[in-house]
Parts: structure tokens; sequence; C-alpha cells
């Protein structure tokens, strides 16, 4: 797994204390399944943790995963029109 690189942030809640982990895992860019190279690492990062792992939706980008733990635990509030460049 030596072509697959990480980026990981943790997830605070409120009160400061770790609710969970995101991160970002990207590789597999010259394999030829790229689909099965990026099972293996997730397979591999997340061990027997419970996680929820998202893909693109027609797995235009293969390459690209995207994992949280904790999804479960953290702070939610009621969607008012929030936007992601807020």
């Amino acid at each position: 797994m030596n072509d697959v690189e990480i980026c990981q942030y943790p997830l605070m809640g409120k009160d400061g204390k770790k609710k969970g982990k995101i991160a970002i895992l990207r590789g597999g860019l010259k394999s030829e399944n790229p689909i099965a190279h990026m099972n293996n690492a997730v397979s591999k990062y997340v061990e027997r943790e419970l996680h929820n792992q998202f893909v693109e939706i027609h797995m235009d980008n293969p390459w690209v995963r995207v994992i949280v733990s904790g999804i479960n635990e953290l702070e939610y509030e009621e969607f008012k029109n929030q936007h992601l460049n807020d």
C-alpha cells in the first residue's frame, strides 16, 4: 500500500472531546484494479473498528475513499440553509 496517501482529522464535540475521525484515503492511481486496491487499503486502515465509508456513487473516482468513525456520536443540528462555504 505504499502508493496510498491519507489525510485524517479528529471530529471534536462541543465539549472538546474527540467523537470520531474523518480520513480520506487516496491511492491505486496506477493499479489495474483500483477498486480492489482501495478496498484492501481501507480494510487495513479500519481493521475491525466500526466505521462508515463513502465512495463516489458511480465509481468514476475509485481512487478516493472517505472514512468516518463515530458518526452516531456527533452533535447534529437542524439544517437551516447552511452551506459548505459558510
